[in-house]
């Protein structure tokens, strides 16, 4: 974590000017103009108003916390706050914020983020927030409807204040493959919850309201705090992670926040209720919409289970313990390749135990699902366009139970079987799990080829220890592979490095030359880039050799490979593409560029970022990959020397 000082000055240097109060929705601020209107408004009615609206929220905790009033203790509750202040002093302060409202929120624009929905997920957070805390005994849970109520205003903040508005970061990081977060850090210098936190530290809000927005996206297990403070953050970051999987986000992509790990130890949802906290949410939010004539429609139990999946998938599977024993038969699996050693076990289990066929599953967890990889005989269902894949959520029968409680198990006729049968194509088939450290890789299916015979389950002890074995083998070859994605990996941009920039252009050469496969080669260099990095700092460098990267990264297709070719250069090769579609890719990408730069103008004045762009198809007469990339370099010269921002071809 950053020290303070530092996140003070990034702050600073993302916000382009000191921030005062914020624009909130009309209607709340209206609202509460009419009834404090009326001397027979109640202070209920009136909380109500300003707990539905986070500008009002903070400007009624300044107020009361102020030096002014001088209470003795700090005031968390907006209920308590109406109270000490009365009616004369809200009055005061929705005129202020209509004031506000007229004279600056008006001149704003209009952007991609969107206010009334940035409005309603602050609102769900807050509701599911009190929730969460009354069920759990809290002392003050409206202190947490507030501290949700406010935990996103550092987006509010940046796209009001940011040198970069938030809309324009949000257009211009809509096809990046990063986190919103890591998207942030790179655009603004800084997260949207370190901005909220520091520009409420300063407001002087309650120190409740600071720390849980600025660790409400976690870890947080490592700070020093006490557990009941450690505990009212994971109960906002819990409420945040309910109202992302039920499609309230504060803006409009498809992106929801990690739980951190260490929510699920300090809040247990058994003791939430999670079907009864959602449908009171509803029933609550649906009244503040009909306050304020707005709609929340939004099916309880749906809710609950979707919620319930999603937190199923932030839990570690290995809970067990690992598979015993060794197997002389199969036991050096001396390659690093699955697809050597798997056939290998394959063969030896069929010809020293005698079974007659055998098909290996693995758990591809992004798709969470079992996938046919390899089988003996051969099968259509390990090809790859009618490859046997099973969706893991919809498994039934034994499987499930050989999945769950990670032991074999016999597969036999009965509905719940029926579908991986008749996919296996037999009446009667043996399940084995394959894990490594108590972690389920894959499942090892044992079969006889006539597909009515039964099945002898003598050797399936043997088979046990064998997919043990199996499991630490395929374990050691992805550790392998993610290491050696690790070491080709540029670790700043994320793309690939110069080594593996230079074995897929011999490999692309080799394509070409022997098999005749068309391919161009760009290179992508930032115009006056040392610029930035003499007047902004070296970490503003950084930022924009990653904007750059990222830029690239959602233009390219999956089949063309994109690298940091060193420095501020970047390389790219289209497979199966000639000079006229490399251009056109190549003018996508410098657009996009200085549309970006564009974007970055308050945070980088007077420095515009554009790139210049060389690109150079291979060619028969090619007679080496030297003169190849030599070629593209030469045409992103002249891009340069004819005033850089443009492309130029061989």
């Amino acid at each position: 974590m950053e020290e303070p000082y530092n996140i003070t000055r990034a702050v600073r240097l993302a916000l382009k000017s000191e921030v005062g109060e914020l624009p909130p929705a009309p209607a709340a601020a209206v609202k509460l103009l009419s009834l404090t209107r009326d001397e027979d408004t109640q202070v209920f009615a009136i909380s109500r108003v300003i707990e539905t609206e986070p500008a009002l929220t903070v400007k009624v905790l300044q107020i009361v916390n102020s030096a002014f009033y001088g209470f003795p203790n700090r005031v968390k509750s907006i209920h308590r706050a109406v109270t000490l202040l009365g009616i004369s002093a809200v009055r005061q302060v929705a005129l202020q914020v209509l004031f506000y409202e007229g004279l600056v929120k008006k001149g704003g624009g209009k952007g991609v983020f969107d206010r009334l929905r940035f409005w309603q997920h602050s609102l769900f957070v807050a509701i599911l927030s009190r929730g969460i805390a009354e069920r759990l005994d809290h002392p003050d849970p409206d202190s947490l409807y507030t501290a949700g109520l406010l935990h996103d205003l550092g987006k509010m903040i940046l796209e009001s204040h940011g040198r970069v508005r938030y809309s324009d970061f949000l257009s211009a990081s809509a096809n990046s493959v990063n986190s919103i977060r890591e998207n942030e850090q790179t655009y603004f210098g800084v997260t949207h919850d370190a901005v909220g936190a520091a520009v409420s530290a300063s407001w002087g809000l309650p120190e409740l309201v600071c720390r849980v927005q600025a660790h409400h996206h976690g870890p947080f297990a490592h700070l020093k705090l006490t557990p009941e403070a450690m505990r009212e953050v994971a109960i906002v970051s819990l409420a945040d992670f309910i109202a992302w999987t039920q499609g309230i986000g504060s803006v409009d992509m498809l992106n929801s926040p990690s739980l951190p790990p260490e929510v699920l130890s300090l809040v247990h949802l058994d003791q939430v209720g999670l079907a009864d906290l959602l449908e009171r949410a509803d029933a609550e939010i649906t009244g503040i919409g009909a306050f304020y004539g707005l709609q929340f429609p939004s099916p309880p139990q749906l809710r609950a289970n979707l919620v319930a999946t999603a937190v199923a998938l932030c839990r570690d599977e290995s809970d067990q313990a690992p598979t015993g024993g060794r197997c002389s038969h199969t036991a050096p699996h001396q390659s690093l390749d699955p697809d050597d050693f798997i056939p290998k076990t394959l063969e030896a289990l069929h010809r020293e135990l005698g079974i007659e066929r055998l098909l290996m599953m693995q758990v591809e967890h992004e798709r969470r699902s079992l996938v046919a990889t390899h089988a003996l005989p051969s099968s259509p269902a390990t090809s790859p366009d009618r490859r046997l894949e099973l969706e893991i959520t919809s498994l039934s029968g034994d499987l499930v139970r050989c999945l769950r409680e990670r032991r074999p198990v016999l597969v036999r006729e009965s509905p719940d079987n029926r579908t991986i049968l008749d996919a296996l194509g037999v009446c009667e088939a043996a399940a084995v799990p394959v894990m490594c450290h108590g972690r389920l890789l894959g499942v090892l299916w044992l079969c006889r080829k006539d597909p009515d015979a039964r099945l002898d389950i003598a050797p399936l002890h043997e088979v046990m220890c064998v997919a043990g074995e199996l499991g630490i083998a395929i374990e050691r070859s992805r550790a392998f592979a993610r290491e050696r994605a690790r070491a080709e990996v540029d670790t700043l941009t994320q793309l690939s490095n110069r080594s593996a920039v230079d074995r897929f252009l011999d490999q692309a050469f080799r394509q070409g030359r022997d098999a005749g496969r068309r391919f161009v080669v760009g290179l992508v260099d930032i115009d006056y880039f040392k610029r930035f990095n003499d007047n902004f700092g070296h970490q503003s460098g950084d930022d924009v050799l990653k904007i750059v990267a990222d830029t690239m990264r959602g233009l390219t297709r999956p089949t063309d490979f994109l690298g940091r070719y060193g420095g501020e250069e970047f390389l790219f090769v289209l497979m199966d593409t000639g000079t006229d579609g490399a251009a056109i890719y190549a003018e996508r990408i410098r657009t996009q560029i200085e549309q970006r730069g564009h974007i970055l103008t308050e945070r980088f004045p007077g420095y515009p970022l554009t790139a210049s762009i060389g690109i150079a198809p291979y060619r028969e007469t090619c007679q080496d990959l030297a003169t190849l990339v030599a070629a593209a370099d030469a045409a992103l010269y002249r891009a340069k020397a004819s005033g850089r921002n443009r492309v130029e071809a061989a």
